[in-house]
C-alpha cells in the first residue's frame, strides 16, 4: 500500500526521549503544540520496539482516540500504537496527530516487522501505562509524558 507523502519525509527523525528507570521507562515527546508532542510520544514509543529509523514507509494505519482529557488520551494513544504494533506486528517511523476537542485522530506510518531489521527493548505482551501527563511549560513547549512497563 502506497502511503503516500508522509509528514517530515526527508527531515531528520524527531527525537522522542525514553530514559529509563529500572523496569519502567518514561516516554516523552516534546513539541510546539500538543499534536506534536503527542507524536513525538509516539515516535519515542516506537523506538523502544525498533529504531525509527530503521523502518520504512510501507503502510499507513488511521488510529482514532476519545477520552475525557489529554492525560488520558495520550494513554489511549500509546495503548492504540502497542496494539497495532502487537496484533498486525507493524512497526512505526513516525506519526501525524489531530485533535478535536476530546478526539485524537492520527496517522502511523510504518511497515510490517523485518526481524533482520526490527529489534528493541521492550516486549509488547504486557505493556501497562502510568502516570500520563500533558503538560505545556512556561515556555509554550508541549510535553507528553508517560512511564511504560513491559
Amino acid at each position: 500500500m502506497d502511503a503516500g507523502p508522509v509528514p517530515g519525509a526527508g527531515a531528520p527523525m524527531p527525537r522522542g526521549e525514553h530514559p529509563a528507570q529500572g523496569m519502567t521507562r518514561t516516554v516523552r515527546g516534546v513539541g510546539r503544540s500538543p499534536e506534536e508532542a503527542l507524536e513525538r510520544a509516539g515516535v519515542a514509543l516506537s523506538a523502544l520496539v525498533a529504531d525509527p529509523a530503521s523502518v520504512e514507509v510501507r503502510e499507513e494505519v488511521l488510529l482514532e482516540c476519545d477520552a475525557r482529557d489529554l492525560d488520558h488520551l495520550l494513554a489511549d494513544w500509546l495503548g492504540s500504537i502497542v496494539h497495532n504494533m502487537a496484533a498486525r506486528r507493524l512497526r512505526f517511523r513516525c506519526f501525524a496527530v489531530r485533535l478535536d476537542g476530546r478526539r485524537l485522530f492520527g496517522n502511523a506510518f510504518g511497515e510490517h516487522v523485518d526481524p533482520a531489521r526490527h529489534h528493541g527493548a521492550l516486549s509488547l505482551r504486557r505493556v501497562s501505562f502510568a502516570r500520563p501527563t500533558v503538560r505545556r511549560s512556561a515556555d509554550g513547549q508541549w510535553t507528553a509524558e508517560c512511564e511504560v512497563q513491559g
